[in-house]
């Protein structure tokens, strides 16, 4: 039995230098409240003492039901002398059949930290043994011991504590008890912890100053076992005082610890294409176009310069303003502009762009001579009556039927009008243009408008220009077979309106044309 307190003591003394590492101060430190140090301690508890053998000889106990082991107990009274030393006085008294023992001691004893939640101990001291039976009895000269054993806090004030001592002792009659008598002690009972300072947290942040490595925590950091503000995206703003607690990494923040959004627009400045904006302006949350002011009809002009904010796809492109370009100014855009390059003495023009002819003779009135000229009568090129009425030209047949012409307000498409090079005319296509000429040269006092189409290939601008040349060769053409100029408009449309499919050869071939279209 001696051999296992033996064995029980050099457990607990080994495991005293791995607790002590293992019990770092800020991983045990209990929550807030009065400290340990300069306590005193009260112990009660229970225990047993293994008597050598050679002392229950001695004392002739002969008793065949005799104990080595005396149960009994244990109280102590101490005073902890800052956080590591203790001192204290105490005694154990039990029982063995059918001896009674009684050890008074005095020890001092060393802890790493006494404030830890569980702290370890080691203790030195001396004292004496006195084991009486009947008439026998016997006293140590003196009684040395080393101990070992821990404290486990249940509260503030409360602790389970666990110790096993082993002692040395010799006796007066040396001849009767050899020099090495050994006693071993364990116990298991409960402290109380008496008085002590405050524990004091200069900085309020709930870790007390003598375990604190960071003493001037701001007030209402979240700090970590050390003391320290934690700060879990790693911004420089503590947790507690940061309202933006997952901020990406890299990202400069503000003293609340959220990104800087320097122009105030709500965007943070890492996620702002355009971090300069006004201030007041209304910009995208998201997006390619995160931060910058919005364009609501997608012009490519921000609301904040755009004069014409709801101006219609077909419009695009616009000018710096946001409005649909006006080429001829003439106050109709170009988009809506079946007259684009109207000359200004024309002006002001129709609904369509065009030059107004208010007696429908077919000369626009800024060229028209003889404004009130009756209706269905032939003018010449200023508008007036012609001294002699020419007849209009007969038809001319073509495979014995006249050249078909769309109804007012319909447009068809000009057969075998081809082209070399931009806009230059083969021989087919001026063929086909004169059946046209002289069709519309006998229907007097319409209007007709030549429309250019291209397919989905180049730009918007090349594809406009190059059909508008197209449009006006015809024109041009068509006047000089006899077609009157102010009859007669042109118009490149580009890629607009197409009338097959633009993926394949023969529907882009379809959509490269030109079209005629009454307009009265």
């Amino acid at each position: 039995m001696r051999h296992r307190v033996l064995k029980l003591v050099s457990a607990l003394a080994g495991c005293v230098p791995l607790l002590a590492l293992a019990q770092q101060p800020p991983a045990q430190e209990p929550a807030p409240g009065p400290s340990r140090n300069w306590t005193r301690e009260l112990t009660l508890g229970a225990g047993g003492t293994y008597l050598d053998q050679q002392l229950i000889g001695q004392v002739n106990i002969t008793d065949p039901s005799a104990s080595r082991i005396a149960w009994g107990g244990v109280v102590s009274v101490g005073v902890n002398l800052g956080q590591m030393w203790n001192l204290s006085i105490g005694t154990f008294a039990g029982y063995t059949t059918p001896a009674t023992v009684i050890q008074p001691f005095a020890a001092l004893g060393w802890t790493p930290n006494i404030n830890w939640a569980v702290s370890p101990f080691l203790s030195v001291g001396a004292g004496v043994t006195h084991v009486k039976w009947r008439s026998y009895q016997v006293t140590s000269r003196y009684a040395a011991h080393i101990g070992a054993g821990f404290r486990m806090m249940l509260s503030q004030r409360v602790a389970l504590r666990l110790e096993a001592r082993e002692q040395y002792e010799t006796y007066r009659d040396s001849t009767a008890f050899p020099n090495a008598v050994f006693n071993g002690t364990g116990s298991l009972g409960f402290s109380w912890f008496i008085g002590g300072a405050s524990r004091r947290d200069s900085d309020g942040d709930g870790v007390a100053d003598n375990y604190d490595r960071c003493a001037d925590t701001p007030s209402g950091a979240t700090v970590d076992a050390q003391g320290c503000p934690s700060d879990s995206d790693s911004d420089g703003v503590a947790d507690g005082l940061d309202r933006c607690g997952d901020t990406p990494s890299g990202v400069t923040v503000d003293a609340q610890g959220c990104p800087a959004d320097s122009d105030g627009d709500g965007v943070a400045d890492y996620l702002d294409k355009c971090p300069d904006t006004p201030s007041g302006v209304q910009v995208a949350a998201s997006g390619d176009r995160a931060g910058c002011p919005g364009d609501s009809d997608g012009d490519g002009v921000p609301d904040l310069q755009d004069r014409c904010p709801n101006t219609p796809t077909a419009a695009r492109p616009v000018d710096a303003n946001g409005c649909p370009v006006d080429g001829d100014s003439d106050g109709v855009a170009d988009y809506r502009d079946r007259c684009p390059n109207t000359p200004a003495a024309a002006r002001p023009v129709d609904a369509n762009g065009c030059p107004v002819d208010s007696d429908a003779d077919g000369v626009p009135d800024y060229r028209d001579r003889c404004p009130g000229t009756a209706p269905n009568t032939r003018v010449d090129a200023g508008g007036c009556p012609a001294a002699v009425a020419a007849a209009p030209p007969p038809p001319v047949e073509a495979g014995g039927r006249a050249y078909p012409l769309p109804e007012v307000n319909a447009s068809i498409a000009l057969r075998n009008v081809t082209f070399r090079g931009q806009a230059v005319l083969t021989p087919a296509a001026r063929s086909e243009l004169n059946l046209v000429a002289a069709a519309i040269m006998a229907t007097p006092n319409s209007r007709w408008e030549v429309g250019g189409y291209w397919d989905n290939r180049g730009t918007p601008a090349r594809t406009r220009r190059m059909t508008q040349l197209r449009a006006g060769a015809v024109r041009a053409y068509l006047v000089g077979r006899g077609v009157p100029s102010a009859s007669i408009i042109a118009i490149g449309y580009g890629s607009r309106n197409p009338v097959a499919d633009n993926t394949t050869v023969r529907g882009r071939a379809r959509n490269r044309r030109v079209e005629i279209r009454r307009l009265r």
